[in-house]
């Protein structure tokens, strides 16, 4: 077979396979890339949601009372100027108080069943979540003093005599709470108590127990 047949013979092929492709494309439509199915329009992204109220710290199901008004009730019965924290809601647990009863020891005591506290700073109640506390400056409470509400947060320097003040830390913070804070300084052989005023009383009272001569000896 000669060159020139071989030629023709490849033409003639290549022809027949346009025509075969001109007759599969229908008459008058022109070649259109395959369509895409199309889903259901994106919905448009939701506006973000206002941020909720902080809520206390109390279990679900229990009635909560407005905390403003309690807050200025106590105001004007105690002189006291309030501050509250952005952080405390505005309404709380009254564990079991009537609205009319509060006092500002009880205000303290209604603070604490909701995980909050109060601490006095230049003659404002600063009321806050009580984990916030250690931060403030509670008032130094060196002597008992009947005029201090139990649920108020102080701080004491409790020196020891007979007993090494550090080997009482780690016997006394777990009667403290997540709050309070409680070290001890070797060279003055001395406990520094941050916590409510209640609790400050009690580890002291613990303290001088167990700083009695002959207390702490172990051995003849």
């Amino acid at each position: 077979m000669t060159i020139a047949k071989i030629r023709s013979l490849c033409f003639a092929a290549c022809l027949a396979a346009m025509v075969t492709g001109a007759r599969a494309q229908a008459p008058g439509q022109p070649n259109q890339p395959p369509q895409v199915q199309q889903g259901p329009p994106a919905a448009a992204p939701a506006q973000a949601a206002p941020a909720a109220a902080p809520q206390p710290a109390v279990l679900p199901g229990h009635p909560l009372v407005p905390l403003q008004p309690l807050i200025d009730r106590v105001a004007r019965d105690s002189k006291k100027q309030f501050l509250l924290d952005g952080r405390v809601p505005p309404e709380i647990y009254l564990a079991g108080v009537r609205q009319e009863d509060v006092t500002y020891p009880l205000l303290l005591a209604i603070l604490r069943a909701n995980g909050f506290g109060a601490v006095e700073v230049d003659g404002r109640v600063n009321v806050m979540p009580d984990t916030l506390m250690r931060f403030f400056a509670p008032q130094i409470g060196q002597n008992d003093d009947s005029r201090i509400a139990p649920d108020q947060y102080v701080t004491r320097v409790v020196a020891t005599t007979n007993i090494e003040a550090p080997m009482l830390v780690p016997i006394l913070r777990p009667m403290l709470s997540q709050a309070a804070h409680l070290a001890a300084l070797p060279p003055t052989n001395s406990l520094i108590i941050m916590d409510r005023y209640a609790n400050v009383q009690r580890i002291t009272a613990i303290v001088k127990s167990l700083d009695q001569p002959g207390a702490s000896k172990h051995k003849e």
